[in-house]
């Protein structure tokens, strides 16, 4: 995506149209998809260095680098961003899990690496929320 974004729009259906993530003014550098990447991040980290304090919303130079760092062992290309080809790697990690579904959305896990968390999606909008493992609450995908 080129330039920052209109508007917040959400997460949806399988991610890989996401707006960007970045630490430059060109991209969404704040807000509850930050948190969601955050999260997978935070599930993903083999080292186990990685707290849930981590989970702060804002896409600094700390994020960028632990995102260089997904971005290598998932061997996909290193830029420090979150574009559609990371947004699609880590989608492929979602896996349905009926334990999260309630009336109006299907339930699913992040199955990272050392973690997981669940997420949801909205059946009528494709819109995802996620239990954010900082606050234990589901949270939604705005910026």
């Amino acid at each position: 995506m080129i330039g920052a974004p209109a508007k917040a729009d959400p997460a949806a259906n399988s991610w890989s149209d996401n707006h960007q993530l970045c630490n430059s003014s060109s991209c969404v550098r704040a807000g509850n998809i930050v948190r969601l990447w955050q999260a997978i991040i935070w599930a993903d980290d083999l080292s186990g260095s990685v707290g849930t304090s981590f989970i702060d919303g804002e896409f600094g130079s700390n994020t960028a680098a632990k995102t260089r760092t997904w971005q290598d062992v998932m061997n996909i290309g290193i830029d420090g961003s979150v574009g559609p080809q990371t947004w699609g790697k880590a989608y492929g990690a979602v896996n349905r899990n009926t334990g999260f579904d309630t009336s109006t959305q299907t339930g699913y896990f992040y199955y990272g690496y050392n973690r997981t968390f669940g997420l949801r999606k909205q059946n009528s909008n494709g819109v995802w929320t996620f239990l954010n493992p900082r606050t234990g609450s589901w949270t939604g995908t705005s910026h």
